[in-house]
This record gives C-alpha cells, sequence and structure tokens, in this order.
C-alpha cells in the first residue's frame, strides 16, 4: 500500500515537473509574444487599410475592418454532455414538480 503510494506522489511530482518546464519553454520561446505581435500586425493592417478607404471616400462599413475570431470548439463530446445535460435537466424538473405537487397534497389534506 505504502509502495503504490509512494509511485502516485511521484507520478504526480513528475507530471507537476513536466507541466512547469513546459510552461517555462512557452514563456521564454517567445510563442506567446509572437502571437501576440501577429495580432497587432493585423490590426495595423487593418487601421492602414481603413485610413486609405477615407482618403478615396470609399464606402465604409466597420464590419470590413474587424477580424472575425470567433471559434467554435463544439465536437461529439461536447455535443453529447450538452445532450445529456439536457436531457438530466427536464428529468429533474420533472421530479420536482411531481415531488412539489404530492407535497401539496399533503399540505393541502
Amino acid at each position: 500500500m505504502i509502495i503504490i503510494k509512494k509511485k502516485s506522489l511521484n507520478l504526480i511530482f513528475i507530471v507537476i515537473i513536466l507541466i512547469y518546464v513546459c510552461s517555462y519553454y512557452v514563456a521564454n520561446s517567445g510563442y506567446y509574444e509572437y502571437h501576440l505581435q501577429e495580432r497587432t500586425y493585423l490590426t495595423n493592417e487593418k487601421i492602414k487599410e481603413f485610413e486609405r478607404d477615407v482618403k478615396n471616400n470609399e464606402n465604409i462599413d466597420v464590419k470590413d475592418y474587424l477580424v472575425d475570431e470567433e471559434i467554435d470548439y463544439t465536437n461529439k463530446l461536447t455535443n453529447l454532455v450538452y445532450g445529456m445535460s439536457y436531457e438530466g435537466n427536464k428529468v429533474a424538473r420533472k421530479v420536482i414538480k411531481k415531488f412539489f405537487k404530492k407535497l401539496s397534497y399533503l399540505i393541502e389534506d
């Protein structure tokens, strides 16, 4: 039993160290800063495009200059969990209604 606990603690410790090393690498490699710089570049590009359109008296629409970054994270697993949650909610609602209906009969009598 003690050996299993010791192995579990060692595994948890190793996982924590690996997470730290990965985080340290990402922070020092400049990946996050590069991503922010890339977004800034796109923003600066859109500002220049806007200024050029104003200068040329073209029709200006805000939607043309905004970058759509909405990402759809749904997949089969999330849809399954959502469906299970929805069905569970319906069942729980029915049970609660029946419970309070029976409780009201007891109180009225």
